[in-house]
């Protein structure tokens, strides 16, 4: 009796503890690049190319508050690892004083659609 009891109690366990949100965790990636495009007073471009040390953001898509942040290697790559499936938000800030504020950040929207997916994303294209 002990040992159904004990059976059923594990088992029921392991069905209610499965669920995974997005998150870390899992064994996907998400990859890509910041480009920044410098501009003086007067709009015109001064100079652009990869961003390195350019600080990018992730979260769950939809949620505003960031679940973990890194910076961009010389080249301006960056990569997110031991991401779980399900669709992520990634951004970047700019530092573009004539712009507005929602000018001032970009946020790329990307589906990571199976367990050991390594998505690469476009640029994120930020203006300084």
């Amino acid at each position: 009796m002990k040992i159904k009891l004990l059976l059923l109690i594990l088992v029921s366990m392991l069905l209610t503890s499965c669920s995974k949100d997005e998150g870390y965790g899992g064994l996907a990636s998400i990859r890509g690049k910041i480009y920044a495009k410098n501009y003086n007073s007067s709009g015109y471009l001064v100079s652009e190319g990869y961003l390195g040390e350019a600080r990018v953001y992730i979260s769950k898509h939809g949620d505003a508050s960031s679940f973990d942040d890194i910076r961009t290697s010389y080249d301006g790559s960056f990569r997110f690892k031991f991401l779980q499936e399900g669709t992520y938000d990634i951004w970047a800030f700019g530092d573009c004083d004539s712009c507005t504020w929602s000018q001032n950040y970009v946020v790329k929207t990307v589906e990571i659609t199976s367990r050991k997916a390594d998505v690469s994303m476009e640029d994120i294209i930020i203006t300084f």
